[in-house]
Parts: C-alpha cells; structure tokens; sequence
C-alpha cells in the first residue's frame, strides 16, 4: 500500500493493479472512495486493461492467434512495481511479461502515475509501446464511491452532471452475456444532468457512448457533497452499482467497450480500439476533486 497527500487530499494506493484504494479528505472528513464490503464489491476501484466490458467467448484473436480474454483485462490483477514516489506523486509501472503474453502478445509498459496538485488528483495512464510492431489496446478505469456520500441522505438527493450538454446513447446490453446486440437508445439529448433514484441499477450496469465532456460530478442537492471527475477523451461511460437500495456507485470513464455479439473476435476491430505506434507512448488522463 502507498500513499500520497496534502492538505486537501490523502491518496492510498496498492500496488495490485495500481488500485486507487483511497479518496479521503481531511477538510470535510469523508472518505470518497468505496472501501470493500464483500457482500456489495470487493474493490475501491479497477483498471481495466487492456479492454473494458465484455469479451465475447472469453477469447480474442491476435495476430491470427487466438488468445484467452476475460472481462475487464488482466492489469487489475497483476503486480505493479513502483517507479517514483514523493510526498505527491506516485508512478507505478507493470512491464510485460509471461504472465501478461498468455493474454497480449506485445512488449509493453504501463504505467499509472498519481499527481496531487492542490485539491485535485490528477491520474495519468501512460501505455508505452515497446515493441516492433502497432499495439491495440483499450483502457478504462473503474472508480466506485459512496452513495449516498453522507449517511442518512438518500440516492434521490443525488444527480451526475456533465460541465456541458451531451448526446448520449444508451447501448443495448443482451440478456445475461452484456454483450452489445448493436441497438442503441437516445439517453440524453442535449441536457447535462441524470437523476439518481435507489432502483436506477434494478436492470443492471447502463452503457453509454458519445460522451464529450470535460467533467462528470456526482453531487447531492441536500449537503452539497461532490465528487468531480475530468473525463475528457473518454468517449465511453459505463455506470453500475447495487439495485434495490443503491449504496454505492461505480462511475467508469472507457475508451473502447464490450465486444459485439456478432464480433469477427479479431482484436483490432475491437470497437474503441487505439494504437500505440511502435516506440511511441499514449497517455490518457482522469482527475478527481471533492467537496
């Protein structure tokens, strides 16, 4: 476990998976981040690498091979080793190697490095190609926080709201597999806001494309409580969390999303699929700040 802060924010961090494990503030005295309760979710947050959402038949086909893939990538799970640290900075990194080529047949190096500057924390994800070849990949991160964020508030005093308007269409999910069946649903057309309520998960996670926004707050109207996160580039939102009584909700920021149900299962036609050009990097950033 690591940790970074300062006089807004205290940062812990485990090093499986580069897992932010910790959003606390000292000047309202909450904690932000979901801590693990085995009976709701066993995390804090996810990185979801290299694909978020679902694989379809849990493979994918890489160079003509084909490879076992599972929901959400294997980075969560894989020891990262530490790179930098400081009093408010942290850089971990996981390099390839036979664990990671059952799965993905590229050298590479990832690396997540966390910033705190002033009130906000800033999360930079650095996909670093070092290979000979063009490497496909997508990236998400999977965030999970209190709601309501003050005990004794309800999931109605909640809202999500965009810094800008937004079209958003609400993908169709099949029944069981979550795969996309290709169908789309106009969600937001043109407003800003989505209203919580303790039933919004009944039906399951929501999946949404066309996102272009620079943040996404998750605010109560009753105390004013917040949690604001920089989401530009993220052109996929996925958001989950426990029906019938919502208690917390997982905010997910994707580039790329699940496999279509009738995927070629090649893994460069992946839908949101990006390309690191050989000894090239891509960084992809989310911030965070909260009231």
């Amino acid at each position: 476990m690591f940790q970074i802060k300062n006089d807004f924010l205290s940062v812990r961090v485990e090093a499986v998976g580069a897992q932010l494990t910790g959003l606390f503030s000292p000047v309202t005295g909450l904690e932000y981040l979901w801590q693990p309760g085995y009976e709701t979710w066993p995390h804090s947050s996810m990185l979801l690498f290299p694909n978020p959402g679902r694989i379809a038949q849990d493979r994918v086909i890489i160079g003509g091979q084909v490879y076992p893939a599972t929901m959400h990538g294997f980075a969560n799970d894989m020891p990262f080793t530490l790179v930098a640290q400081g009093e408010d900075r942290l850089v971990l990194e996981l390099q390839d190697g036979e664990n990671t080529r059952r799965f993905f047949p590229y050298a590479f190096r990832l690396q997540v490095e966390f910033i705190l500057q002033g009130d906000m924390l800033i999360q930079n994800f650095r996909v670093i190609n070092e290979d000979t070849q063009p490497l496909y990949y997508c990236l998400g991160a999977h965030p999970g926080f209190y709601c309501p964020l003050v005990l004794g508030e309800k999931a109605s005093d909640y809202t999500l709201t965009f810094d800008r308007p937004q079209r958003l269409d609400q993908l169709e999910l099949e029944e069981n597999t979550r795969l996309l069946t290709g169908g789309k649903t106009p969600y937001l057309m043109g407003e800003t806001t989505i209203g919580l309520h303790d039933h919004f998960f009944d039906n399951g996670p929501l999946l949404f494309e066309g996102m272009d926004a620079g943040t996404l707050t998750l605010r109560s109207g009753t105390s004013g409580r917040f949690v604001e996160m920089g989401i530009r580039g993220f052109p996929h939102l996925c958001l989950w969390g426990a029906p019938t009584r919502m208690s917390l909700i997982a905010v997910e920021p994707w580039i790329g999303t699940s496999d279509r149900v009738d995927t070629d299962h090649v893994w460069e036609h992946k839908p949101g699929i990006q390309k690191a050009e050989p000894g090239s990097e891509n960084v992809h950033t989310l911030t965070f700040r909260v009231g």
